[in-house]
């Protein structure tokens, strides 16, 4: 199951049988689904709900699919999408491609291609949306741009990488837990972690900031605490 923070998929696909068997791969992960088998009802799902990914079917009549990502495109460049297709027609694929597409599926597709491209579309929907200054308490701050803590005294404290994917990924969830997993996968970028050196990690965010930045909730994750 991914830890995917409860996102929602808008997920478009004109064939019943499909649209079942991918709706419910996505619940056994840990994703809410809006399905609607045309263009129309997803546009008014989108414009209704807060929706993460969007996954599609090129294959709606009258290329309704391709003129649904360009019409989400003139308004929302940051949306990751999937798109489905029975057949890798070049042109069509080109422009989804410049339409900044996160992933294209051959149906019928297989289990492990659509996990993986969830699961790419899960760590952008995640990032995607950049973070500003931020106050961290009333005497710390958060520097995105330059990735630094501004200090009360004055000086500036310069983050690792690591460390300012944590603290920027705690950030954008702020009102939540951070599961062990995700903070794996978007901080540790595929490699393996371990509870030691996540543990080392937060010590040295402490040490630059200050002792209660970082919540950590046993054998759940950690959160960020902006008091």
């Amino acid at each position: 199951m991914f830890a995917t923070q409860n996102l929602a998929v808008l997920y478009i696909e004109q064939d019943p049988e499909i649209r079942k068997r991918g709706t419910q791969l996505m619940h056994e992960n840990g994703l809410r689904v809006f399905e609607s088998d045309n263009t129309s009802n997803g546009c008014d799902l989108f414009r209704m709900n807060e929706v993460d990914i969007v996954m599609i079917d090129l294959e709606l009549p009258e290329k309704s699919g391709l003129n649904f990502i360009r019409c989400l495109r003139g308004k929302d460049i940051l949306t990751p999408v999937i798109i489905t297709t029975d057949h890798s027609d070049q042109e069509t694929l080109l422009e989804a491609i410049n339409l900044e597409i996160t992933r294209y599926l051959i149906k019928p597709c297989k289990k492990h291609d659509l996990l993986d491209a969830l699961q790419m579309a899960i760590k952008k929907a995640v990032n995607c949306h950049p973070l500003t200054f931020t106050k961290l308490n009333n005497e710390f701050s958060y520097d995105p741009v330059n990735k630094t803590i501004n200090n009360p005294n004055g000086s500036v404290n310069q983050l690792s990488k690591k460390e300012y994917l944590l603290i920027e990924l705690l950030l954008k969830n702020k009102h939540q837990i951070v599961p062990y997993d995700l903070i794996e996968m978007l901080v540790w970028e595929g490699s393996i972690m371990s509870m030691d050196a996540l543990r080392t990690l937060v010590r040295g965010i402490r040490k630059k900031t200050y002792s209660t930045i970082i919540a950590n909730y046993n054998g759940i994750g950690y959160k960020i605490n902006l008091n």
